[in-house]
């Protein structure tokens, strides 16, 4: 109805059936799962709601608000309506017989208080984090997932058109970013992009001209840009768009709760030419990463790979943060949350596996005067990546400049 379509039953099957497999590996009698995202990956809804998993057995979805639209959207066979989380035990000894002995839980997000509130209500169960059992099933993206993305990579690349078109000398950053922004959503953009973190925030219109791109703020990447407020100190700000200053455009897109992230250059008027120079070097790293990337190679091999690349382009000292700011990855996992597993990060030693997404952005700062960067969201295949973002690899300039 309307363009909303429902997760289809057979895939939330198959997610609940790989994570049951993991459960009885570890040997974990059962799991509950109360972060929205990871209970929209295990039901198809994001109703707010509970999912009792055991290691064998059908699971039990405990729905609290709202209980109608939730067991419509549900791929779970049984779901039961709760008031309160109160109920849940009883709800899980009528279904499964007993509570268990050793129970699941996401200890990297929840708060202290609601692990100490389920302590309470599973006095007699052993509990234990099983965060990374789910997050690194959430790594490797099924066909119907990356299916999603690449629609999604499609949406960017209009919006990206669409702003080159409208770009002009004297428009201010955060005005640009809500053209851009009208764009996505008559596109389908859901505007939200989820992050699995305790204070950091994901957000589309990371837009940085001329110096703005050189300023260091407070989130985990190499540049932050001026923001709106002390409240917002990051991504566009008020600041006018001159003419020949690099603009780092960093926009994602989200369909269906999944997201891509790209970035690309603009430019109204001629790109200087030093500009240019660093920007084809931080496009020679960029290839080069993805040119080694394959099954079986890990995230530090390819971070360590950008450093000597930036170091052969004498870019080091401006390479992923100005020095003394500098970050220690080069990519993120992206998905449902935009730092899904895995990381192209300097300590990251997973090997990378057939169907894991991430997106990589190599990106380098001059203090104080601009950023230089690009991003593009790739799928791991069996002999290298496929771009899910379909957009030009250039720098966009402003049309009629």
């Amino acid at each position: 109805m309307h363009g909303y379509h429902l997760v289809p039953k057979k895939e939330v099957r198959q997610r609940v059936a790989r994570l049951q497999e993991a459960l009885r590996e570890h040997r974990i009698e059962a799991s509950l799962w109360i972060q929205k995202m990871d209970v929209f990956y295990l039901t198809g809804t994001l109703q707010r709601s509970y999912l009792f998993v055991p290691a064998n057995g059908d699971p039990l979805h405990l729905i609290k608000k709202d209980f109608s639209r939730g067991a419509r959207e549900s791929g779970i066979d049984r779901k039961v309506p709760i008031r309160s989380r109160k109920e849940i035990p009883a709800a899980i000894r009528e279904h499964y017989g007993k509570l268990p002995a050793t129970l699941g839980l996401e200890g990297d997000v929840l708060p202290f208080q609601e692990w100490q509130v389920m302590a309470e209500m599973f006095s007699n169960s052993r509990l234990m984090d099983v965060s990374p059992l789910l997050l690194r099933q959430r790594s490797v993206k099924s066909p119907y997932e990356i299916a999603i993305m690449e629609k999604a990579g499609r949406v960017g690349r209009q919006v990206y058109e669409h702003g080159r078109k409208i770009l002009k000398e004297g428009m201010t950053e955060i005005a640009f970013a809500g053209e851009m922004m009208a764009k996505a959503f008559a596109l389908g953009h859901e505007g939200l992009l989820r992050m699995r973190s305790l204070n950091d925030e994901s957000y589309c219109w990371h837009i940085l001209s001329g110096a703005s791109g050189g300023i260091v703020s407070y989130i985990n990447a190499p540049m932050g840009g001026l923001g709106l407020s002390p409240a917002f100190p990051v991504g566009a700000s008020r600041k006018a768009i001159r003419r020949h200053e690099p603009i780092m455009v960093d926009f994602g897109i989200c369909l269906q709760g999944y997201q891509i992230d790209e970035t690309r250059m603009f430019c109204v008027g001629a790109l200087p030419k030093r500009y240019w120079d660093l920007y084809r070097s931080i496009v020679r790293i960029h290839h080069a990463i993805l040119g080694a990337t394959r099954p079986g190679v890990r995230g530090r091999d390819l971070f360590e790979m950008g450093l000597e690349v930036a170091e052969k382009e004498r870019i080091s000292d401006i390479y992923l943060g100005p020095p003394g700011n500098k970050v220690s990855f080069v990519g993120h996992g992206i998905g449902l949350e935009i730092n899904d597993l895995p990381f192209i990060a300097k300590r990251d030693e997973t090997p990378l596996k057939e169907g894991m997404t991430f997106a990589l952005e190599p990106k380098l700062v001059l203090e104080g005067e601009a950023a230089i960067g690009i991003e593009d969201t790739v799928v791991v295949t069996r002999d290298g990546v496929r771009r899910l973002t379909p957009l030009r690899q250039t720098v966009f300039h402003a049309a009629g400049h």
